[in-house]
């Protein structure tokens, strides 16, 4: 009989060994586990351009609890020299290939399976619960899937156009620049990246369309005080996931309650996780 707990940690040791020397330490990979299977695992994917940081504060409150935990670092995040120009060689095929093999890990961690993921981590989060019947429970948070005030088609042309133009770099801050916290995110973006995270985007949405997630659970989380980011195409993937008989359930953040997009990263200056982090450890536990 095959131990299935040794052979997650093969795997979460060759997610490791990607973080070379270029990493930030306090971007590499995290597998918190407890020595042995137990009940129940949790795979946490982070942002665009951030890194297993932003979820190192909730991912432990879980491992705690007596979770194993796995945070996989995406290809191109993570680096030191945080103007680097890997980032604009991110594709969609290299994020859905870790967000599956973190699953892989998790799946071998624990009898019980669950996956959540904020904005770009929101997306492969939703894209898992499509397709892997090992996923219990899915908990997308803010899955970046369109932005105000762009229609889908025309957001469908620019993602095109971002993948054919020459690559350009956008700062997130044009007051701060290279001065934007936190100090192991990236304070701009490649186009050719955003790409990449519109393409997992639309993936998700398409296959949501045809047919039915696999996972058995799924907990969908907007903010209605996001800056940018529509929640409406959110609301159409909910919608697409029910037609098809799905168990969705929502939550959302009242906009009174004041939240940036980033509603899990303690780097960042105004967060609010004493009250957010109760709220989506309820989510994610199904409670």
């Amino acid at each position: 009989m095959r131990d299935t707990y040794s052979d997650a940690i093969t795997i979460s040791r060759g997610l490791q060994d990607l973080d070379g020397p270029n990493v930030n330490p306090m971007c590499h990979t995290r597998v918190y586990t407890h020595g042995r299977r137990v009940e129940n695992a949790l795979v946490l994917l982070h942002g665009f351009t951030n890194c297993p940081q932003q979820f190192d504060a909730l991912g432990r409150r879980f491992f705690e609890r007596g979770w194993n935990v796995v945070i996989p670092r995406y290809p191109r995040h993570g680096y030191t020299d945080r103007l680097n120009d890997s980032i604009s060689e991110l594709r969609a095929d290299h994020l859905v290939a870790v967000a599956n093999r973190a699953s892989e890990v998790g799946a071998g961690l624990g009898e019980r399976l669950t996956v959540a993921g904020l904005s770009l981590g929101g997306i492969l989060t939703g894209l898992l619960a499509q397709t892997r019947d090992d996923v219990e429970r899915a908990v997308p948070i803010a899955p970046m899937l369109g932005l105000r005030p762009i229609p889908a088609p025309l957001l469908t042309a620019m993602g095109a156009a971002a993948r054919t133009l020459p690559n350009f770099y956008v700062w997130w801050n044009d007051t701060l620049k290279e001065k934007l916290g936190p100090p192991y995110g990236y304070p701009r973006f490649s186009t050719h990246a955003y790409a990449a995270l519109f393409e997992c985007g639309r993936m998700l949405t398409g296959l949501a369309r045809r047919e039915a997630p696999k996972a058995r659970s799924i907990v969908v989380v907007t903010n209605a005080n996001e800056p940018r980011l529509d929640n409406r195409f959110t609301y159409r993937l909910v919608e697409s996931w029910r037609a098809h008989g799905a168990n969705v359930e929502t939550f959302e953040f009242a906009r009174s309650d004041g939240l940036t997009h980033d509603v899990i990263d303690p780097g960042n200056a105004g967060q609010k996780t004493n009250y957010v982090y109760p709220i989506i450890a309820r989510l994610i536990e199904g409670a």
